[in-house]
Formats: structure tokens, C-alpha cells, sequence
């Protein structure tokens, strides 16, 4: 197993060069070890599908939809948005977004997770918006467009401030839950003050920064995902 991880790990680092500082201390992960992170996920043919890469390293497509899941994963097991994607759909979500000349639509569903993760701190309520940003902008673009971003280091911490703190924890022990019912999600306009992403130290970052700025889960959850496709 150990063998099998260094040669998932070698895949993941090279494309993850942020993330490498969340995972240097971990050592080998085994099937109880995990992370705590913000999960990237697409929406294809009504289910959610992990991301290949971080936000800032895909464009979406007008008409697509994002999601995002605050929670903890292993290297067996993710945790999807709690979304019924029947009622969320992008024509749902962006119903009340008319379509502009240059720019696009883009559906994003942010699930704040459980009490489970949030260490007794006060969970934000599920949220969709709509984000219309320029046709060419990445996932992260848009993600910034409906919720602020916290980063350390490169890494996506937190959404909206949520959590306060930490970014990409390890969990010893996680206990992933095998289902979970959906949730009720408000619908929201996008915030355009939100754009750009806000350090640890306090300052303002652009947004667009090329492939450093990654969402955690591709510290964890690329590892997941090589994983499974290694296992499958």
C-alpha cells in the first residue's frame, strides 16, 4: 500500500506544487486517515463529478454548474454537496440572471457542511448564486464572484469566512458518512464585491494567479480522486 501511495503522491505533487506544504508533514495516508477541505466539484448529466484540477485551472462554460463541499474526505471516500440536483439545476439558479453580450452563466452551489467539521463553530446555511462573469473566466473567477475567498499559501481555506481557521487539516480517524439526505439550499444573487481573494495576512490578492490558487481539496481531494481511478 505504502508503494502504491508514493506513486499516487508523485502523480498529484507535480500538478499541485501549492498544495505540497499541506501534505509534506502527513506521511502515508491509510484508509483512516483524511482531511478536512473545501471539495471542487462539477455538475455533469445531473451528477456531481470531483474536479481534475483546482478552480483556477478550468474555464467553465456559460450554462454549466460548480459545486463546493466543506467537509472531510479519504483517500476511500469523498463528501459530494448535499444538493438535490433536480430542483438546483442551472436554469433553477439562474433564472432571475438575464444573459449579457461578453459574458456568461454559471450555476455554483456552496455546501457548508456538518457539525461533524465545524468544531462547534456556527455553520452558514447552503447557498446557490448565480455568478455572470466574463466569458473566459476560470472557476475561480466565478467562485469569487459569489462568495469570499480566504487562502494561505495558495490554498483555499475558507468561503464566506467559513471556517474561521485552519486550512486542510488532517483528520485522524475520519468517519465519512456513506450517505447523507439532501439539504435545502437558498437561492442568492451573486456578490460582486467579493471578487479577488483575501490572504491570511490580511491583504487582497487578484484574482487571477494562474494555477497557484487551488482549492484544498486538491491537496486531499486530487489524492482521492488518483486514487480511486488507481483502485477502479
Amino acid at each position: 500500500m505504502a508503494t502504491r501511495n508514493r506513486a499516487v503522491l508523485r502523480v498529484v505533487l507535480p500538478l499541485l506544487a501549492a498544495a505540497s506544504a499541506v501534505l509534506a508533514g502527513t506521511g502515508p495516508a491509510n484508509a483512516e486517515d483524511g482531511y478536512r477541505y473545501w471539495g471542487y466539484y462539477h455538475v455533469e448529466n445531473g451528477a456531481f463529478a470531483f474536479a481534475k484540477t483546482g478552480p483556477s485551472g478550468y474555464t467553465p462554460k456559460d450554462g454549466a454548474e460548480e459545486a463546493y463541499r466543506f467537509g472531510t474526505s479519504t483517500a476511500s471516500a469523498g463528501v459530494k454537496p448535499r444538493a438535490d440536483l433536480a430542483k438546483l439545476d442551472f436554469a433553477t439558479v439562474c433564472k432571475d440572471t438575464t444573459a449579457a453580450t461578453g459574458k456568461k452563466r454559471v450555476a455554483v452551489l456552496l455546501d457548508f457542511g456538518t457539525a461533524a467539521d465545524a468544531a462547534g463553530a456556527t455553520i452558514p446555511k447552503p447557498k446557490a448564486a448565480c455568478a455572470q462573469v466574463p466569458t473566459a473566466a476560470t472557476g475561480q473567477q466565478v467562485l469569487s464572484a459569489v462568495a469570499q475567498v480566504r487562502d494561505s499559501k495558495g490554498l483555499v481555506c475558507a468561503l464566506d469566512g467559513y471556517p474561521a481557521s485552519g486550512c486542510g487539516d488532517p483528520v485522524k480517524n475520519a468517519s465519512i458518512p456513506s450517505s447523507e439526505p439532501t439539504v435545502a439550499f437558498a437561492l442568492s444573487a451573486s456578490d460582486k464585491s467579493a471578487a479577488g481573494t483575501t490572504s491570511d495576512d490580511g491583504s487582497r490578492t487578484p484574482l487571477l494567479v494562474g494555477g497557484a490558487v487551488v482549492v484544498v481539496l486538491l491537496g486531499a481531494g486530487g489524492f482521492v480522486l488518483s486514487r480511486r481511478t488507481r483502485t477502479s
